[in-house]
């Protein structure tokens, strides 16, 4: 028997799960670029 009922379940989960995923990595990319810029900031720059 297929029960459809199971596999729209799991496919409202997919965009989540992408979405979710895409986000923390966006979060994570905004943090290093912060911390890349403050030690940039930080250094004196010998001309």
């Amino acid at each position: 028997m297929h029960f459809p009922y199971n596999q729209f379940s799991v496919d409202a989960f997919i965009p989540t799960i992408i979405g979710g995923t895409l986000a923390f990595l966006a979060i994570l990319g905004i943090r290093e670029l912060l911390k890349e810029t403050s030690a940039a900031f930080r250094k004196r720059v010998k001309a």
